[in-house]
């Protein structure tokens, strides 16, 4: 007998060509709740794996998962000619072939594998482990506004926008910004990531609380496109920290499983926020923040160009 013996039995208990929807709430109930990973959409492949052992609990009553809305519903039809294909892993356009039954590596499967063997219950597990946000004392000072009028666009970097008030760079200027925040260098082999990913946003681009960092193992999870649960995760984490969304965005809800992740801990308070930008920008002159805050002003000059800096 495992775990999911009783979703097994369930749906044994039901007629066979009947279509069965349960919400994860049930399923967890019926299992004796479900793993942090059950917010991805791997964790309910129809796979024989031996590492899938939930998947024999409906594949062994002749089912397939034919819908997962992540954290809601899970819909298990009956193996027929038209449910035989995987909802969860589609064939894909021929620009996507990373999902292909027959590519040559799944790089999804892979981090898994290796998180799991590494102790990690689910790579959102894995990444709130190793994800740095600032600390709440220092974020607090910026009073939710952006520290620099920057957005992206590396084709120009560092033309100034007039007309739109803005200077364009690449993701240098976020970076600095966060890392003078920290008081800390760069490190090796990490990424900083916006949160909200809206690279065009003057209000959100260079915000602290938009701002974290991660491994770079490990970046690539946090844009969204194969991994919706991590990206919930961190939206929901900044605004926990912080209390800031995007204009327009109502407070955010944590997503189902969120309580069981532990976060890394963020650097040391700043006492003094302008003090040490205004430092970092004295010794980095021709950097794009201080470049910014020259030509159209800053969050600490009230956003009136800047001559001292």
């Amino acid at each position: 007998m495992s775990k999911y013996t009783p979703l097994c039995r369930f749906l044994e208990s039901q007629l066979p060509e009947a279509e069965v929807s349960l919400t994860f709430d049930q399923i967890a109930d019926m299992v004796g709740g479900l793993p942090p990973a059950a917010l991805g959409r791997t964790w309910w492949a129809n796979a024989t794996a031996t590492t899938h052992v939930q998947a024999r609990s409906w594949m062994d009553t002749g089912r397939r998962v034919t819908k997962v809305v992540l954290g809601k519903l899970i819909v298990f039809s009956a193996v027929t000619t038209s449910a035989k294909q995987d909802p969860i892993v589609k064939t894909p356009p021929r620009s996507n072939r990373a999902k292909d039954s027959n590519s040559i590596l799944d790089g999804v499967v892979s981090l898994e594998q290796v998180l799991k063997r590494a102790g990690y219950d689910s790579i959102v597990q894995a990444v709130a482990a190793h994800t740095i946000f600032l600390h709440p004392q220092t974020v607090a000072q910026t009073n939710g506004e952006p520290v620099f009028p920057v957005v992206r666009n590396p084709n120009r970097r560092g033309d100034i926008d007039t007309q739109n008030k803005v200077m364009y760079d690449d993701n240098r200027s976020p970076t600095l910004a966060f890392t003078w925040a920290a008081q800390q260098l760069k490190g090796r082999d990490v990424q900083f990531n916006h949160v909200w990913a809206d690279a065009k946003s003057r209000s959100t681009y260079t915000a602290l609380w938009n701002l974290c960092v991660t491994p770079a193992f490990l970046a690539k999870t946090t844009d969204g496109s194969n991994h919706p649960e991590v990206t919930d995760a961190l939206k929901y984490r900044s605004f926990e920290l912080f209390g800031y969304v995007p204009k327009g965005l109502s407070a955010l809800k944590p997503p189902v499983g969120y309580e069981t992740l532990r976060w890394r801990d963020s650097p040391p308070p700043v006492d003094d926020l302008e003090a040490l930008f205004r430092y970092r920008l004295s010794r980095s002159p021709k950097s794009g923040p201080a470049n910014s805050a020259r030509e159209l002003g800053w969050l600490f000059s009230g956003w009136i160009p800047d001559q001292s800096i």
